[in-house]
């Protein structure tokens, strides 16, 4: 073991943030925050931001993707000598983040107060549909702030009313890409980058972020950043290539920090990622799935809920009437549950997520457009009541339960007719899906279909191997 220079202990070749270029006291504010070393998305993409490239994150999700082009940002206005803004910032916005719903853009904003406290709420403003706008347009024109975070709508609305001035922004940010492609947003989005960093002398940096970045969406946004370097950051191995002939000189700091430069020195789970744009899920997570008639698919809810003793999980479905339904039926038989969703305004957004977060709640019913930008702490599982619409839409939703590499459990709820998509998820995005069922309040392994036919008893005693009903988050449960 070796020492940094602050004194802490680091194995060999370990990446730290003083590596990536944090000074000492934003290192002490992310340790108060309990961010003690980099993640895979901050040691891959950090020294390519910092440097100031078109970059193209890809990383699963809970990753650290955030504090990735955060960092950047804070260390480039941060004195370290005194603990403020440098002298020689200036008092207009340097940085614009897009974020395609307001709980995404409020966390967004929550991690520059949680690691910068009154500093960050003094130098960051929200600007969110579903809130006041008069207060945000006051809070803008007062505060003069350095970050603005927001939904699409709002951010080009107060463009357009010339109260946001963009011209000298230097960063724009992308997070959720994919999402941010969508027709309503087509119009706003196309309003924010012809304006945003307009004054700025060689032109503003441009930062794309998603757990799933697919070719197609890397091309759709290439009006916007030339010469991105795609960043793929796994578990496996980090892969970063130029998506252009141009800037694909090598540094240093890409040797050490970035191991594959390409896709033949990449492992073959990376390769795979860069041809599919979808990031393999973390090893961290257990998939399981629950056959059940569409009937008793709520009922097979609750017994999995129970049976797995999770204390705080989330439940998809696919369309916004079916979320008071199932509340109500959970709620009938005694389980606290909350709901979210778009139709919701911003205190009942808010007050809902505190009380799940609290844990007031042991499940919360979610849409998957609500459920963008969530970042709960412990969230122990995640339940698929209805079926993602493709393989991307389970990667995000995956990602909801083991955040940071925690260990999560992913449970499906699929009726007899949908297993033939669950093979299909099995295969493309490499991971066991296993076959589960709920009997005595215990998980046990489903019987097979020969085993169905011939009225036999399954064998196995449960995706862990015993009987005993499951403690809570303990890696490789169900």
């Amino acid at each position: 073991m070796s020492s940094a220079s602050d004194g802490t202990s680091r194995a060999p070749g370990e990446v730290t943030f003083e590596d990536l270029g944090v000074g000492a006291k934003l290192r002490r504010a992310l340790s108060r925050a309990g961010v003690e070393t980099p993640s895979v998305a901050q040691r891959s993409a950090m020294p390519a931001i910092s440097r100031g490239e078109n970059v193209a994150i890809q990383s699963h999700t809970g990753s650290g993707k955030t504090l990735a082009y955060l960092l950047p940002v804070i260390c480039d206005m941060f004195d370290e000598g005194t603990g403020t803004v440098r002298a020689d910032v200036g008092s207009g916005v340097r940085c614009v983040i897009v974020a395609p719903s307001q709980e995404l853009a409020m966390q967004i904003v929550r991690q520059v107060e949680k690691i910068l406290g009154d500093l960050g709420r003094q130098i960051t403003q929200q600007a969110i549909g579903g809130a006041n706008a008069k207060r945000q347009e006051e809070a803008i024109r007062k505060k003069r702030p350095l970050i603005v975070v927001g939904t699409p709508g709002r951010l080009a609305e107060l463009s357009r009313s010339g109260i946001l001035q963009t011209h000298g922004v230097r960063l724009l940010v992308v997070d959720e890409a994919d999402d941010l492609l969508a027709s309503n947003f087509r119009r706003d989005m196309a309003r924010i980058s012809e304006h945003t960093g307009k004054g700025v002398p060689g032109g503003r940096q441009t930062v794309i972020v998603s757990a799933t970045l697919k070719q197609e969406t890397l091309d759709a946004y290439s009006y916007l950043a030339p010469n991105l370097r795609h960043i793929v950051a796994t578990y496996d191995t980090p892969v970063s290539r130029p998506l252009s002939a141009e800037g694909e000189e090598e540094t240093k700091e890409d040797a050490n920090i970035v191991a594959a430069r390409d896709e033949k020195s990449a492992s073959a789970a990376a390769q795979q990622e860069l041809k599919q744009g979808v990031v393999s899920l973390p090893p961290h997570i257990t998939h399981c799935s629950v056959i059940a008639d569409r009937q008793r698919k709520v009922d097979e809810l609750r017994r999995a809920i129970y049976a797995t003793d999770v204390q705080r999980a989330l439940i998809f479905c696919n369309f916004g009437r079916r979320l008071q339904d199932v509340q109500a039926k959970l709620g009938a038989r005694g389980m606290r549950v909350g709901i979210l969703h778009g139709g919701m305004d911003k205190m009942e957004r808010q007050k809902e997520l505190a009380a799940f977060r609290r844990g007031d709640f042991r499940a919360l019913v979610v849409s998957d457009l609500a459920a963008r930008g969530l970042d709960v702490d412990d969230c122990d599982a995640v339940f698929n009541l209805e079926l993602p619409t493709d393989e991307t839409h389970y990667v995000h939703r995956a990602g909801r339960t083991g955040r940071m590499g925690a260990p999560g459990v992913v449970v499906t709820i699929a009726e007899p007719s949908e297993a033939f998509v669950l093979r299909r998820f099995e295969q493309n995005l490499g991971v066991r899906i296993n076959d589960v069922a709920t009997r005595g309040g215990e998980v046990v392994r489903a019987p097979s279909d020969g085993e169905r036919r011939g009225g036999g008893r399954s064998g196995g005693r449960g995706a862990r191997g015993g009987g005993a009903r499951a403690p809570r988050r303990r890696e490789g449960d169900v």
